[in-house]
């Protein structure tokens, strides 16, 4: 077993830090992609955005799957997002709305944005 940490930097004078336990195995056959959360769904994520690995020809779907195991909080509002209709999630600025929804391919390097939406005036 392996342990990388990584350095997310300066956000608003705190350190994001992650400790990510892998195996050499799961290591050698993952890709990495950028998870970002805004709004008030940053507070159950960590300080908004982490990468995150996934297997190879991996999908949203699976995704939020391995969310639900890793970040049980955040992972209940999205999934009530989602099935409110509410929240917008993009790939790479591209909304899955006009993509193929949670069947969309994932590719190493892509970043997948949750946004609630926002009110206020």
């Amino acid at each position: 077993m392996s342990w990388r940490v990584e350095h997310r930097g300066c956000q608003r004078s705190s350190y994001t830090v992650s400790i990510v336990a892998m195996n050499r195995e799961s290591r050698d056959n993952q890709i990495q992609i950028t998870i970002k959360v805004f709004g008030g769904l940053r507070e159950s994520f960590q300080g908004g955005m982490q990468t995150y690995g996934l297997s190879p020809q991996a999908t949203l779907g699976s995704l939020l799957q391995g969310m639900e195991a890793d970040f049980p909080e955040l992972s209940k509002k999205l999934i009530a997002g989602i099935d409110a209709g509410y929240l917008n999630i993009l790939i790479n600025g591209r909304n899955v709305r006009f993509l193929q929804g949670q069947d969309t391919e994932l590719q190493a390097g892509d970043t997948v944005a949750f946004l609630p939406p926002v009110g206020g005036g």
